[in-house]
């Protein structure tokens, strides 16, 4: 009895083994590198981080203020409100009497001889123009530095810089020490006041320019020390403005 016949091996026939298999050799694809994680894994991205545009746009792009840049400057403000406070009652302290003067000349017999005793304002004296100008000055700043103060990231320009409000402060403080200790500055202010001293303007003239010249003594009244204390509060206004302005920068 014949047995059945086998299957033929894999590549064969019946008639015999066929040829071996090729062997096709193919080549390692290398695994795609990651990139590594930051410790904790990946943060979820902000979707108000400003992105950075092309690269032809970088310079523009890092010129751009910082979101911290923007708001308002409380100590802008705040020197912005002090200066226009200062310079508002230093206008006011102009109106006020400032000194009183009290002339005396020589006698015949070496003693001193009363002439008058007269109480000066700023106004009627050329000082007082340049102490209007000084206090309008200080508050047109402080008014200025308020509203640069709403914005930090508003560029001010030169002319409204807190240092001239510094320069402005110094010379008011400058004619205030002035104004207490030399009579001069007040003599066209005591030749229009001669009559209340019961003098003519000639006669005031003569008593003013006589050799020796007479003594003058002078004692500070209420508007000189408001004035200088409003001088000394404008430049304390300016310096914090000033500070506040090179945060900015």
């Amino acid at each position: 009895m014949t047995s059945p016949a086998s299957p033929p091996a894999p590549g064969g026939s019946v008639w015999g083994p066929g040829p071996a298999p090729e062997r096709v050799h193919r080549a390692a694809t290398p695994a795609p590198v990651q990139s590594p994680s930051p410790p904790g894994g990946w943060a979820p991205v902000d979707p108000t981080t400003p992105v950075a545009p092309a690269q032809a746009d970088m310079a523009a792009w890092r010129a751009l203020p910082s979101r911290r840049a923007w708001g308002p400057d409380a100590l802008m403000l705040l020197a912005g409100m002090i200066a226009i406070g200062a310079g508002v009652f230093a206008y006011l302290a102009v109106k006020e009497p400032w000194v009183r003067l009290t002339i005396s000349r020589s006698a015949e017999n070496a003693d001193l001889e009363f002439v008058a005793s007269l109480s000066m304002r700023a106004k009627t004296a050329l000082i007082g123009t340049g102490a209007t100008g000084l206090a309008i000055a200080v508050a047109v700043l402080g008014l200025a530095w308020f509203f640069y103060g709403l914005q930090r990231g508003w560029t001010m320009p030169g002319p409204v810089n807190p240092a001239f409000g510094m320069v402005v402060a110094i010379v008011g403080l400058l004619a205030t020490v002035l104004s207490s200790t030399v009579w001069f500055v007040w003599e066209d202010a005591l030749v229009l006041r001669a009559k209340v001293a019961g003098l003519s303007t000639q006669a005031m003239k003569d008593l003013l320019d006589q050799q020796p010249p007479p003594l003058v003594q002078i004692q500070r009244l209420s508007g000189l020390m408001m004035f200088g204390g409003m001088m000394v509060l404008g430049f304390l206004a300016s310096c914090l403005g000033w500070y506040a302005y090179r945060r900015r920068g």
